[in-house]
């Protein structure tokens, strides 16, 4: 049974953490009744329903997720953690990707005491129905993070009564179809009660129709691709088109439309509250409290700026970034030279990479050049793959910051909505829509015009254009966490695209290692001499011998080779995503608690077919 907020039995106990004034304006409250705990006289004052709501942007909204999930597919890789990679099938190999967890359901409570305290509430409509729009989206953000994940779940959408008994509480997993259907009757409620934007300063950041209406093209084109649509239904394809041209549509109509920011590099690092690309975003600042920064530049920095040179690049994601002309590296025509890879590439390669021999300026770091052998400066550390990470980060960040960034975090940015839409175009046969917005993508980043094809022919058939449009999507968006999501709704683990876009599995990722010939490999032993125990070579560096980027040079001083980064307990092992993955097990833990809750079929005992209509 439901336990109505009118008719509430029980004082439910929360707290209320007030997000400082950069996230969320809200009126001074000292004068207020005590916060603390939570009965029905909230919901009579506006003010109150809005710190509310700001409670729930706090525990719901995404952080910073630079580099999440990179190393669960080619973009980067790490030899700690859980791979879930090699094929491994037990609960415990899969542990990193549980959502399904009482902790999901307790937001999502608090979620339906909002919804319910607000419907309860006596302010005038015109009030509520912002405040509504926002619980309504933070509700659909949370069901669809299970959802992506597991198909179909619990739906709860009206607060449960806990002395109910626990078979009112036991819900059963609703089929996959009817937990989309659910998220999307959520948005589409929330796109008509928000605003098209907000106009104070300080509520810059929340939720509007169009961000709403962003997301909900997001889901619905996982929802019309193989994973959850292996039949190709392509009404499915035409619900997530018309769903991003809303959101395009509604994102016009904003005083200052939405649209892609005109220089990639900085998307990230410039103020988000002036960024036309910023969609669904988060806001971090070092001067409200170092809870309010996160660690980007100092997990992304080589050993010599400060930081521990982590999520480095594969040489997969080095060789998908296209020439300055448009043309991916294996074409003949392309002028990609492999002994000198980093010439005349897509502008986006150098706002994301940093490969041997690049400059790399950023505060406290003394030298500028990146090298990726062992060295005295680097403190003998390499990049796992043998390049580093630049992507939004941000030179001027003093090095006693970078593990307390201020970064913003961007969830969802208009250059996704275009690439949603122009994928969605594809598959309907659209072509020409979907040629503009990836030619649009194109760009922006700075790729030559060329005769305004920007590299991608007008005579593409559908089936190559879906390979551009996934290569565009893994460069453009590059440790955005996106490129795991893609991967699974697309199966390109296991199955190839096509000629450009080959499956994951059974292969290795791979990097570059590189190594300092003999004798500029040893050190120096002379201890009268001022360079005692530094490497040759640091010291032919220093006297301005060394050109890193000259093939002589590195023909000189190095050997350079391939390296294969998959392994398990010390052997060599290929990729093996397995399909039992595309609707991961839920926890042994719920299923002992809730009886009702079956397991995903293909798991120990499951019986739950996410993919039943």
């Amino acid at each position: 049974m439901k336990n109505k907020l009118n008719s509430m039995r029980q004082i439910k106990y929360i707290s209320i953490m007030l997000l400082p004034i950069f996230l969320f304006s809200c009126q001074d409250v000292l004068d207020k009744q005590d916060l603390t705990t939570l009965d029905e006289r909230i919901w009579e004052d506006e003010t109150q329903i809005e710190l509310y709501i700001n409670n729930l942007y706090n525990s719901n909204m995404p952080g910073a997720s630079f580099g999440a999930n990179s190393t669960n597919c080619d973009e980067s890789y790490s030899s700690s953690g859980i791979e879930l990679l090699y094929g491994f099938t037990s609960e415990s190999d899969i542990g990193a990707e549980n959502e399904f967890h009482k902790d999901n359901y307790r937001l999502i409570r608090l979620i339906n005491i909002g919804l319910e305290g607000i419907e309860s509430s006596p302010i005038d409509e015109n009030l509520k129905a912002p405040l509504r729009g926002q619980a309504l989206f933070l509700r659909a953000l949370r069901y669809w993070r299970l959802v992506r994940l597991y198909g179909g779940v619990p739906i709860i959408k009206e607060v449960q009564d806990p002395f109910e008994g626990s078979e009112a509480l036991d819900v059963p997993r609703s089929k996959t179809t009817v937990s989309i259907d659910e998220i999307i009757a959520d948005l589409d409620e929330a796109i008509a009660d928000l605003p098209v934007e907000w106009t104070q300063t300080d509520d810059k950041g929340r939720i509007t129709s169009g961000a709403a209406a962003a997301f909900k093209g997001r889901i619905l084109l996982a929802w019309a691709s193989p994973m959850f649509n292996p039949n190709n239904d392509q009404s499915r394809w035409q619900r997530a088109y018309d769903a991003n041209k809303q959101a395009i549509d509604l994102l016009a109509q904003m005083s200052v439309p939405r649209a892609l920011y005109p220089d990639f590099a900085t998307i990230f690092t410039t103020n988000v509250l002036d960024n036309p690309e910023a969609i669904i975003f988060k806001r971090y600042s070092l001067s409200a409290g170092s809870s309010y920064t996160h660690g980007w530049e100092g997990d992304v920095r080589p050993y010599s700026g400060g930081g521990s040179g982590s999520f480095s690049p594969t040489l997969q994601l080095v060789n998908a970034f296209p020439m300055a002309n448009g043309k991916s590296i294996s074409d003949p025509e392309s002028g990609y030279s492999e002994t000198k890879f980093w010439e005349n590439r897509d502008p986006r390669f150098y706002a994301t990479v940093a490969y041997h021999g690049s400059e790399w300026f950023m505060s406290g770091r003394d030298i500028t050049v990146v090298f990726a052998h062992r060295n005295s400066t680097e403190g003998n550390r390499t990049p796992a793959t043998g390049f580093y990470n630049k992507k939004a980060t941000n030179p001027d960040i003093t090095r006693t910051d970078i593990n307390q960034t201020s970064t913003a975090w961007i969830e969802l940015r208009y250059a996704e909505v275009l690439l949603n839409f122009a994928e969605c175009a594809n598959e309907l046969g659209i072509q020409n829509e979907a040629l503009e917005n990836v030619r649009a993508i194109r760009a922006r980043a700075g790729i030559e015009q060329g005769d305004g094809s920007y590299g991608i022919p007008s005579s593409v058939s559908k089936e190559e254009l879906r390979e551009y449009i996934m290569i565009e999507r893994q460069i453009e968006f590059a440790f955005e966490n996106k490129r795991y999501w893609d991967m699974r709704r697309r199966l390109m683990f296991r199955e190839d695209l096509g000629n450009k876009v080959t499956k994951l599995n059974g292969t290795q990722r791979q990097g570059l290692l590189y190594r300092l010939k003999y004798p500029w490999s040893s050190t120096i032993r002379d201890k009268e001499s001022p360079y005692y125990q530094m490497y040759h070579f640091d010291t032919a560096y220093q006297f301005g011998h060394v050109d890193p980027l000259d093939p002589a040079d590195i023909n000189k001083y190095w050997t350079i080779s391939i390296r294969n980064l998959d392994t398990y307990n010390g052997q060599n092992v290929v990729i093996d995503y397995r399909e039992l993955y595309d609707f991961f097990g839920v926890p042994q833990s719920i299923i002992t608690k809730s009886i009702a809750v079956e397991q995903t079929l293909g798991w120990i005992n499951g019986t739950f077919d996410p993919l039943a209509e």
